[in-house]
């Protein structure tokens, strides 16, 4: 199986994507930008914005399981890896290895 990599940077969504890889790479993205709470009735799905306050070190040994915990809303992704590099500013920025588990 391939693995591809997804951040949380910002990116536009293609609404038009015929690709089911690239559309399932989007919808990781997607996930992993939404935070908890901002999705209504839906309370639960996103990444919890309380890791963003934990030391680094924290959100890394945090971060693949909360990762795990996301991307059950995507069923045919699988992350294998996952990092957190604080920036200067404060932001944190994640970068995600994920399998599609979708037979092309």
């Amino acid at each position: 199986m391939a693995q591809y990599q997804i951040d949380n940077v910002a990116s536009p969504i293609n609404f038009q994507e015929d690709d089911i890889i690239l559309r399932t790479l989007q919808n990781a993205k997607n996930l992993l930008m939404c935070h908890m709470g901002e999705v209504p009735y839906d309370r639960y799905r996103g990444f919890d914005p309380a890791l963003f306050d934990l030391p680094i070190e924290q959100i890394r040994e945090e971060l693949l399981p909360e990762l795990d915990r996301v991307m059950m809303w995507e069923p045919d992704v699988e992350v294998v890896d996952a990092d957190a590099t604080l920036f200067n500013d404060g932001t944190v920025y994640i970068k995600a290895i994920v399998e599609v588990t979708i037979d092309e």
